[in-house]
Order: C-alpha cells, then structure tokens, then sequence
C-alpha cells in the first residue's frame, strides 16, 4: 500500500453550442456552423442552474431528470462532461465536486432504448465522475444518435463551501453526422447485477491480511453476438481494477479498467464532507478497433477487486462496455486477442495502489466552518441491549450512544418530506463496516455489532448534519 492519510483540512470540427438557460430548461442556441464540409461537429450543452446550500449535497431530481440532447443524426465518438460556471468556466473541487453523472438514451418514443441486460428504461451511455472519464471510441465507431431522441441524467453534486455555490453540468460531445460509422452498443455492467440499480453499491468489511484482495464476480451474457471494442470502469477509494473475463477461454482476461490515484496534495484528499473514501482520478479506457469476439449468450464475467486489509464503504464496480453487432463473430475458438488492444492511463502525476484513507465525520466550528469532529455534541447515552433509531431530517435519532457487543442497531426514515437516507460507517473497527442502502420514508436498516471498538456512522446523503457515535463495549 502507498502511505496513509487521514481526511480534513479544509476530423475538421464545426463548432455547435448548446446554452441551458433557466429553471433546469435548455436553450438552444446553434452559432453558424464554420465549415459546411465539416465531418465532425462539437457540441456543448450546459445545464442548470443547480443551487447547492453551505455543504449540501444536491442529486438527481424530478425537475433535473432530462437532459437536452444535440438534436441531430449522427454518431457520438467523443464525449466528456463537467461541472462549470454560467460562462463554461471549469468549477474546481475545492468548490463544487462533480460526484458522478450518467446519461441516458430513452430514444424517440417511449420504450424505444433500454439497457439491454437489466430492462430499466434508458439506455446507459456514457458516466463519469471523480475520475473524470471522457468517452472514447475507436476509430470507426460511434454511437448512433437521431434527431429526435430523448435524454435523461442521473447526478450528485457536493458543495465544499460554507456559502450557497451555482453550478451547471456541461458535456461536450463529438458528432459524425456526413458519413456512416459501426455502430456501438452500450452495456451497463454493476458487479452488484441488476438490484439495486438507482444505488449499487456494496461494502468491504476489511480486516484482511495485508496485501489482500476482495474480488467480487458477476456473470453476464450478451443478447447477441459481436465484437467488444472498448470499456471503462467506475470505482471507489481502495479499488485496484475492474477485470472482464472469457470463462470459455480459460477464464482469461479481455479488459482491465486501471485506476489511478492522486497525490495525498490532491483536493480529493482536503476537503469536506466526504461523502465516501475517495475515488480515482483517472482509469484506464481499453480498446481495439479489431474487436474481440463473442459469441450469442456467451458467459462473460466482470470482476471487482479491492484492498480487503481495510474498509471501504458503499463501493462500486461498474463498466461500461461497448460491442459492435454487426458482424456475427466466429467465437468457438480462443483466438488471441487484437493486435491493437491498448490499455493506457492518461498522463497525470498519481499513485497506481490505493492509498489507506481513514474518512472522519463532519461538524461546523462554532463560524459555522466544515472540520473533522471525533463524534457529535452531546452526551452518549448507554444502553444495555439494542435500540430502534428514527432518522429524521437532521438527525440520526441518538447522536452518541454506547451497547454492548452482539446488540443490534436499527434505524427507520421517519423524515416527513420523504428524502433518502442512509447509515454508513465511516470509520471504525476493521472488520466491522457496513452501509445500509438508501432508505426512504417507513423503510427500515438492522446491524447488529459484534466487534467491540467506537464507529462513526453517518448519512452520505446529509453529511454534516446526521453524524452518529456508536461506543461497541466488550461483554
């Protein structure tokens, strides 16, 4: 492992711009195309404004569901989105972080696109998030947009400041619109299948010996057959890669997302709230222009794999994975794979192995500043059995409490205006993590303690107001 840190401190182009204006509305505003020859036309859409409060953490909601696409005919064979100001200028993390993003192509009537292997509505096509992840597709390929579709957006943003900040969510996409391009299918891969799907995250307990590795696996199987051309993985803080494997070949390897760190100097590493342990800041985007074959309903596996020696809450292991259908591959041999499959990092200064972050609960100063607290105000009650919790809007029901080894925990959303909620350590006796998933009103979460120590528990979703102590006594 490197180091250990804890987190506080405080073709010729035509150009196309596409302004989002007001109430979450776009619009459009096409400038004069510069070339009318051009093959390739860049278009920039910015959405907004999103309002965050001090320290707010703002996602997905139903006035921000929809997403202007660039109404044309064509293929995407680049994209890349990012949080700005209402000039386009890049808005740094110290201020506003661009948690994650996911667009999503509904198509031109309902149920006209969908993700292929789970059936949820929207066809998942390109996300990104902390590791600032563009889309590239190799030379020859797109992805086949129509004048008339339909986008949507899934986002979280988390405000660094104290003050109130205004951000837009801006994508720059790359269009062939004069020539025809393979045409690539998007796969949406979660490690987790297909429960889970608006949050699909899981937990390593840690605890491990020093060096190991906690690999999750999950089989898949294409609808059909064709050539896998590219992919890119989303993790979290501890991964070490996202692996796709050929268990008919030997089990062997097809592509591997590589993350990549930053320097402890990194905003990642100084700033709060944390909402979970920070991610990369870049991953590898494998690709050929050759293509792997695959046969129809091939098993193909996807692999998670994570430091086990520590925790590491509500993580993720997602690819997406882009196939070309239109040649019916002859899969029944293990041919070697392409000559022109590449791997590469992008260039930055980083770490490759995860570093061992311990994420520290949130409370404000008394000049209402972000800062690292042990446990929130107030006395600790002690209890001789369990307890039920009820989560509110500010509050995690008793914010310091003590119980004996072996109790149980749990915690029901009782908040009125139906917000989500969580219970998530963050930090506390290795061994002993967990992560409820995201509760609304009426549902329910149930741990139950086993190893003594003090846990930091908070929700991801309110960060700096439902903050919980929970002392584990030995019996």
């Amino acid at each position: 492992m490197a180091g250990s840190m804890r987190l506080g401190g405080h073709g010729r182009e035509a150009g196309i711009a596409v302004a989002a204006a007001l109430a979450l509305t776009a619009l459009v505003n096409v400038a004069p195309v510069a070339d009318a020859e051009a093959r390739v036309r860049k278009v920039v859409v910015r959405q907004g404004p999103f309002h965050l409060g001090g320290y707010q953490v703002r996602y997905t909601d139903r006035t921000s569901r929809a997403a202007p696409a660039p109404r044309m005919d064509g293929y995407i064979v680049k994209m890349y989105a990012r949080v700005v100001d209402r000039h386009g200028r890049r808005i740094p993390v110290r201020r506003i972080m661009l948690h994650h993003v996911l667009y999503k192509n509904a198509g031109r009537f309902p149920g006209d696109r969908r993700e292929r292997l789970c059936g949820h509505g929207g066809e998942s096509f390109y996300g990104t998030g902390e590791e600032n992840q563009p889309l590239r597709l190799p030379k020859g390929y797109g992805y086949r947009i129509r004048r008339g579709d339909h986008w949507r957006i899934a986002w979280m943003l988390m405000n660094h400041q104290r003050r109130p900040g205004v951000g837009y969510i801006e994508y720059t996409a790359w269009i062939e619109t004069s020539r025809r391009l393979r045409s690539v299918t998007p796969y949406w891969l979660r490690v987790t299948g297909c429960r889970g799907a608006s949050d699909p995250i899981y937990t390593i307990r840690g605890g491990g010996a020093p060096g190991s590795t906690d690999r999750r696996t999950r089989p898949f199987r294409l609808p059909r057959a064709g050539m896998i051309v590219g992919g890119n993985g989303h993790l979290h803080g501890g991964a070490t890669g996202l692996l796709l494997r050929q268990p008919r070949c030997g089990n062997r390897l097809l592509l591997r997302s590589r993350p990549l760190y930053g320097l402890p100097s990194n905003p990642y590493y100084n700033v709060l709230p944390v909402l979970h342990e920070p991610g990369p800041i870049a991953t590898s985007w494998p690709r050929t222009a050759k293509g792997i074959p695959i046969g129809p309903r091939e098993p193909i596996a996807l692999v998670s794999a994570y430091d086990a020696e520590h925790q590491h809450t509500r993580v993720m292991g997602i690819m997406h994975l882009y196939v070309w259908h239109g040649r019916r591959p002859r899969a029944t041999r293990c041919r070697s794979l392409p000559s022109d499959l590449v791997d590469r990092r992008p260039r930055g200064r980083g770490r490759i192995d995860p570093p061992h972050v311990v994420v520290p609960l949130t409370g404000l100063d008394s000049r209402g500043r972000a800062r690292s607290i042990l446990r929130p105000p107030g006395p600790t009650r002690f209890l001789d059995g369990g307890a039920s919790l009820a989560m509110g809007r500010r509050s995690m029901g008793i914010r310091n409490l003590s119980i004996p080894a072996g109790s149980s925990l749990r915690w029901t959303d009782r908040d009125a205006r139906a917000r989500w909620h969580n219970a998530t350590v963050a930090n506390g006796p290795e061994g002993g993590a967990f992560a409820s998933p995201m509760l609304l009103k009426g549902d329910t979460y149930t741990h139950r303690f086993t190893i003594p120590g003090t846990y930091r528990i908070f929700c991801t979703i309110h960060p700096v107001t439902m903050t919980q102590a929970v002392d584990v006594r030995p019996r």
